[in-house]
């Protein structure tokens, strides 16, 4: 599972209008887990074990979850304005 979206600027200056975000690791309390989104040029860059363009960490709350896990961080995840626009991939 992962977000594909459209990246206006990279940290390399470059959009990536295909861009495809994952979550790389997640940790937390009862109360909250703060969240590690990868970001990658494309599907292609991810599958290709190439380098990141944008790497994130998001805080969500326990009580914003709701479901299987995993899905339900990247429904949250839809949410912020980072991921405006992004649908699954």
């Amino acid at each position: 599972m992962a977000l594909q979206l459209n990246l206006s600027t990279t940290q390399f200056g470059v959009p990536a209008p295909q861009a495809y975000a994952r979550i790389t690791n997640f940790f937390g309390t009862k109360d909250q887990i703060q969240v590690q989104v990868a970001i990658y040029y494309n599907e292609e860059a991810r599958h290709g074990n190439m380098a990141t363009v944008k790497e994130n960490a998001h805080y969500i709350a326990m009580e914003d979850l709701e479901g299987d896990l995993i899905p339900a961080i990247y429904a949250v995840l839809k949410t912020f304005t980072d991921y405006e626009g992004a649908v699954d991939a």
